[in-house]
């Protein structure tokens, strides 16, 4: 059989096209093992139990959907595993002290274990921004999707001018260290320095906290690059700050924030009576006050998939028809999504009768 020939009536490509994941919407996935990344963090790998191959972005996000002591929770993680090899998905988590999900993901989620995972989502992925010289900086567990960048770039051989400048708490929080000293090694496009807030005996690379003065000092043609950045708010907080004195471009900045460090919003108490109508279910409810969308809908039995639940990862984004919220978001919404009229049942409150498309 020469390299031109197929087996008769088998088109395996266009069987490839009808099996991909394409539904956002809650899929059953089996968890096929657990890849122990560093002390407290584990990389959990899943199929679809529908044989489904898996097609997204990289750097885009899924949501787990769980029941944990009898309630329903879910929460957002970004795919560390690339787009180019779509037999599974990863996803790649922190254990965080009284971390409800992550602590119940590292203790109990075993291998044959089936849970349900909705997406893929978001908008941040080289898919939309793509450049022709990507800066990528993570901090702490951020660089699972910058992890799903990179992977995808280098399977394809990727001859972009690729830099990642990653920040971990000390050398052993440094997240796919192997991989990443062995891709640095293999690509000669790709330059990886780690920055660690404190070394020890043998760390031989740069410590501290990244500043406009190290960041310059790292990346010199900082100006030329586009930036996708991702981590802890106190973490971007301070690269926003350190780009910003070094005279980075805006346009050229591109973000994904994790949850930790954000702090609340005091809730918006209306001073008229809020009543939330669920146009395609029928259902009503009126607002105590303080209540957000997302809580009137689960207080009529309304399901509204969920994430970061503090206004980032935009999971909860939902059509309003008509009435006004007073919504308290931290970017999980477009421009465009908000003037479509999009609000994010997490944290939107009504303010008066309020129609929502579900």
């Amino acid at each position: 059989m020469n390299a031109h020939t197929s087996l008769p009536g088998f088109d395996f490509f266009a069987t490839m096209r009808q099996r991909q994941w394409a539904d956002t919407s809650p899929q059953a996935m089996l968890c096929r093992g657990l890849i122990d990344e560093t002390h407290d963090v584990k990389t959990f790998v899943f199929s679809a139990a529908s044989g489904e191959m898996f097609s997204f972005h990289a750097g885009q996000y899924v949501v787990l959907n769980l029941t944990i002591d009898g309630a329903a929770v879910a929460r957002s993680y970004s795919v560390s595993s690339p787009p180019t090899r779509p037999l599974d998905l990863h996803i790649t988590v922190k254990r965080t002290p009284g971390g409800l999900v992550s602590n119940w993901l590292h203790d109990n989620l075993r291998r044959g274990d089936e849970i349900m995972i909705e997406g893929p989502l978001g908008s941040f992925n080289l898919h939309g921004l793509p450049t022709e010289k990507p800066l990528f900086l993570g901090g702490g567990s951020g660089i699972t999707p910058l992890m799903s960048m990179l992977r995808s770039l280098t399977d394809r051989a990727s001859d972009l001018d690729l830099r990642l400048v990653y920040s971990a708490r000390s050398p052993r929080d440094i997240i796919f260290r192997s991989e990443l000293d062995a891709l640095a090694a293999r690509f000669r496009n790709l330059s990886v320095t780690c920055v660690c807030s404190k070394g020890d005996t043998a760390w031989a690379g740069p410590t501290g906290r990244i500043d406009a003065p190290m960041l310059l000092g790292l990346v010199p043609d900082l100006g030329e690059r586009t930036v996708y950045a991702c981590g802890p708010e106190q973490y971007m907080r301070a690269m926003r700050g350190g780009l910003g004195e070094a005279g980075v471009d805006p346009r050229r900045y591109h973000e994904e924030s994790f949850g930790g460090g954000l702090g609340g919003f005091a809730p918006v108490e209306s001073t008229v009576s809020s009543t939330v109508h669920f146009a395609r279910s029928g259902s009503e409810h009126r607002c105590a006050p303080g209540e957000t969308l997302l809580d009137a809908a689960r207080k009529v039995g309304v399901y509204v998939p969920t994430g970061c639940q503090q206004g980032i990862c935009g999971t909860c984004r939902i059509a309003k028809l008509s009435g006004e919220v007073a919504m308290h978001d931290l970017g999980g919404l477009t421009p465009e999504e908000k003037s479509a009229g999009f609000v994010l049942a997490c944290c939107s409150r009504a303010q008066g009768a309020v129609l929502l498309d579900l």
